[in-house]
């Protein structure tokens, strides 16, 4: 990571000094610069994601990575973290989140943004190789429209006023063109595991919920891995379970931060793009996210409702009861362990034996562990938990998964002819096996 990142701020100051005086304007890099002193993991997963392709056929991509090396370790790792810092700006307005609620605020970020913009185009024009220009302007451009779309059908269809309204049919929102790209398929035997564990009532607003996150956060893992791929020239059929796993590795990234939105402002607990005080922007939004939708058939009366039908109004003090209440309901807790299976079908998408993907591998730990995750687990809360059936229930399942993905990875490809019934070339053994798992996985009762 500390690599990457150096790399990375190499490329920040080119960035700035292509602009007449944007290096000066600091109000406009101030973001930037803030995610670029941490260890950013969109440029991290773009670099590993590279060396990993460049290692998947012995000849073409290992040609075309040592070519343009700088390209793939350093610019367009940067040029994600420029987009994603883009897309934070926006995020800020649209989720009044670091104090962005008046309209000084809001209109620096506006301008912030544009700014970036701007700058992020005239680096790719001036500073890539010109056989690369089009497909990254291409790729960034995709990733600006697909967020874009996703804040919208946040808005309009993902939130808990739409859901007691009735639901229209929210797929009408989306660009027909886009239906191919927006493709779930990697995690339809996890979206299928929660659908069996969640009433029927809440299954449109579960696919509503995924198909947001993926546009507003997976997108842009998947596009970068897209776009490295074309760039690589590595075949679609050697690209599919590449962009499979960027699907779920985005989709569980997102759940991370969603779990992670419960925590209260008195534990102090900020990232570089995240302040303390930005924690239940979800709850204050009415924005459905997984544990919300896993709390919904426990409590049918709660001070949680009560907010969510505009019966209260939000106050600071009401954190602490929101927080105790999702831990008792038990929602929080089913939400981090399903993003715990989540990240094992991830993994079941990378090979063993290759140092690349064993770091991405090593990444997928923050759902196991992470410093959002200690209020949760040291509550008294999480006693109670361990010893009901869900939890135990769910372990298992996952100790299961954990089995099957190892067992199925050592596997050595010579044997594979084998067990040709098992698997396609997109689809490594390891998921096939997982997802019968989760087929076979029986659905809980709710309560």
């Amino acid at each position: 990571m500390y690599r990457t990142i150096d790399l990375v701020r190499e490329e920040f100051v080119s960035f700035q000094q292509l602009g007449a005086g944007l290096s000066s304007s600091s109000w406009v890099t101030d973001l930037l610069r803030q995610k670029l002193e941490g260890t950013p993991i969109r440029a991290y997963f773009l670099a590993k994601t590279a060396a990993w392709l460049k290692t998947i056929s012995p000849t073409g991509p290992a040609f075309h990575y040592a070519r343009h090396e700088r390209l793939f370790a350093a610019q367009l790792p940067f040029i994600f973290e420029v987009v994603i810092t883009i897309q934070y700006l926006h995020n800020q307005i649209l989720d009044g989140k670091s104090g962005v609620t008046n309209r000084e605020k809001i209109s620096e970020n506006m301008l912030a943004a544009n700014l970036l913009k701007e700058q992020l185009y005239r680096y790719i024009a001036t500073q890539l190789p010109r056989s690369c220009r089009q497909l990254t302007h291409e790729a960034v451009r995709k990733c600006f429209e697909q967020v874009d779309q996703g804040q919208y059908l946040e808005q309009q269809f993902n939130t808990y006023q739409a859901f007691a309204q009735g639901q229209d049919d929210w797929k009408k929102t989306l660009p027909a063109a886009w239906a191919k790209d927006l493709d779930l398929s990697a995690v339809a035997p996890f979206i299928n595991k929660l659908k069996a564990d969640l009433p029927a009532i809440l299954h449109v607003q579960l696919d509503i919920y995924f198909a947001r996150i993926y546009l507003t956060c997976a997108s842009l893992f998947v596009e970068a891995s897209r776009l490295v791929g074309q760039l690589l020239r590595v075949s679609a059929t050697k690209m599919k379970a590449v962009l499979n796993f960027s699907v779920c590795y985005g989709l569980m990234r997102q759940l991370v931060n969603d779990n992670s939105d419960w925590i209260p402002s008195h534990f102090g607990l900020a990232t570089k793009t995240k302040t303390a005080e930005d924690h239940f922007s979800d709850l204050r939004n009415g924005t459905l996210t997984l544990p919300v939708l896993f709390l919904l058939p426990e409590k049918k009366d709660s001070s949680l409702l009560q907010f969510l039908n505009k019966k209260m109004r939000w106050s600071a003090a009401f954190e602490e009861a929101a927080f105790t209440e999702i831990l008792s309901s038990n929602a929080i807790y089913k939400s981090i362990q399903n993003t715990r299976i989540l990240a094992e079908l991830a993994l079941a998408y990378l090979p063993l034996n290759n140092q690349a993907a064993a770091y991405l591998a090593d990444s997928c730990e923050i759902v196991h562990w992470n410093k959002f995750l200690a209020p949760c687990l040291n509550h008294p809360a999480y006693q109670a938990y361990r010893k009901g059936y869900y939890r135990q229930r769910t372990r298992r399942l996952i100790l299961q998964l954990r089995k099957e993905r190892t067992s199925a990875q050592q596997v050595p490809s010579s044997t594979w002819w084998q067990k040709a019934w098992e698997f396609t070339p997109e689809t490594p053994l390891a998921v096939t096996r997982l997802a019968a798992v989760l087929q076979r996985h029986p659905s809980s009762e709710i309560g």
